[in-house]
C-alpha cells in the first residue's frame, strides 16, 4: 500500500487541495482491497505546505524512472496490490517482492533483561509482548492507561518501557534512556509489584526477534513498523496494532483491515487509548474467540511466508528476475 501511495501521490496532490486528513471520502488505490482514510496517510502528508511534503511529491515522480523496484514483502501477502502494479499499470516499473527479509535466530547479544529466561517459565502462547520499537514513546497519561489496562486484563506480558515524552511520539530518537538507572517511577504506584510474576517490565530494549519466535509468546502489541510487522508474520504472532508516527498508521491498515490478523486500537477524543479498551484488546487477542480466528489466519500467512522463501517460492523467483535484470544491465 505504501508503494501504491508513492506512485499515485502526484495525482492525489492535484486532485485534493485540502490536507489529507480532511479528505471527505476514503481513498482506494489500484489493487488495494481496503480504502485508506485521510488520517492514515504518513505524517509528512499532513502538512502540504511543508518542504518535506513537497519533496515527497517530487521524488514520487522519480520512482517511475527506476529500472525496477525491490520490495520487502511477498506476493501472497499483498496479492491484489502486486497484481495491479505488475500487470495493470503500464507506467509503473517492474516490481520485485523478495521478502519477507527479517533477522532470524539469535542476536548474540547478552539478554540482560532476562526476558528469554522468564519466557521459558511461562505456558505456551500465553504472553503478550508490548513494544513500540526503537523510537516510539508515549505521554505520561497514556503510559498510565497502558499499565493499568495490562493489569486489568490479567494476561501475562513483557512490556518494553521507555520514559514518557509529552512532545513527540518518536521521542526515543532524541533522548538517551539510561537503561541501568530507570526505576519506573513514572508507572502507577505499586504496578510493578502487583504484576510481578504475571508481567515483566523491561527498560528500553529487549531481544524482539527471539521473543517473537519463542513458543510462550502469543500476541504482539506493536507500533506497526514494517520490520516488526514482518517479524510477527514470519513467526505467526497475531497483533494489536497501535501505530504512532511516520507511515505506521498506513502499515496498520494492512494487517487490521485487510488481512484480519490484528486488532487496531482506537483513541478517544483526547487521543488516548483508555485502560478498559487496552484490557479488552489484550484479553481478546490472547484468549477470545475472535483472537483464535486471528491467530489461525496469522499462522496461514506464516506458512505463506515460508513458502515464498522456499526454493520454488514466489520471492525466490522474483529475486532471480532481479539477478537477470542486473546481468542484462552489465552487458
Amino acid at each position: 500500500m505504501v508503494l501504491s501511495t508513492v506512485f499515485y501521490l502526484p495525482k492525489l496532490d492535484q486532485k485534493y487541495s485540502c490536507e489529507y486528513k480532511e479528505i471527505p471520502e476514503p481513498v482506494i488505490f489500484p489493487g488495494c482491497t481496503v480504502p485508506l482514510h485521510g488520517i492514515d496517510f504518513p505524517d509528512p502528508f499532513h502538512c502540504r505546505k511543508s518542504a518535506v511534503y513537497k519533496e515527497f511529491v517530487n521524488w514520487s515522480g522519480r520512482y517511475l524512472l527506476a529500472t525496477g523496484i525491490i520490495v520487502n514483502s511477498f506476493f501472497e501477502l499483498e496479492t491484489k496490490t502486486f497484481k495491479a502494479l505488475i500487470e495493470e499499470e503500464p507506467d509503473v516499473p517492474p516490481i520485485y517482492p523478495v521478502g519477507p527479509i527479517v533477522r532470524t535466530g539469535s542476536s548474540n547479544e547478552v539478554d540482560g533483561s532476562g526476558c528469554l529466561k522468564w519466557l521459558g517459565e511461562q505456558p505456551s502462547e500465553s504472553v503478550l509482548f508490548v513494544c513500540f520499537g526503537s523510537g516510539g514513546t508515549l505521554t505520561q497519561k497514556q503510559l498510565t492507561e497502558l499499565a493499568l489496562g495490562l493489569e486489568m486484563s490479567e494476561q501475562r506480558f513483557i512490556w518494553v518501557v521507555r520514559n514518557p515524552n509529552e512532545k513527540a511520539k518518536h521521542g526515543s530518537y532524541f533522548i538517551d534512556d539510561d537503561e541501568d538507572g530507570v526505576d519506573f517511577h513514572f508507572l502507577p504506584d505499586g504496578f510493578v509489584e502487583r504484576t510481578k510474576g504475571s508481567g515483566l517490565v523491561v527498560s528500553s530494549w529487549a531481544p524482539q526477534v527471539e521473543i517473537l519466535s519463542h513458543g510462550s509468546t502469543g500476541g504482539f502489541l506493536t507500533h506497526c513498523g514494517w520490520n516488526s510487522t514482518l517479524e510477527s508474520i514470519v513467526n505467526g504472532v497475531p497483533l494489536i496494532a497501535w501505530p504512532l508516527y511516520a507511515e505506521q498508521r498506513m502499515n496498520a491498515v494492512l494487517p487490521a483491515d485487510d488481512l484480519k490478523v490484528a486488532f487496531r486500537v482506537r483513541e478517544n477524543e483526547e487521543g488516548i487509548v483508555v485502560r478498559e479498551d487496552i484490557s479488552r484488546y489484550a484479553r481478546e487477542i490472547m484468549e477470545g474467540e475472535e483472537g483464535k480466528m486471528v491467530r489461525r489466519k496469522m499462522r496461514e500467512f506464516k506458512d505463506s511466508a515460508l513458502k515464498a522463501l522456499s526454493k520454488d517460492g514466489s520471492s525466490t523467483k522474483s529475486l532471480a528476475k532481479v539477478v537477470e535484470t542486473w546481468k542484462k544491465l552489465e552487458q
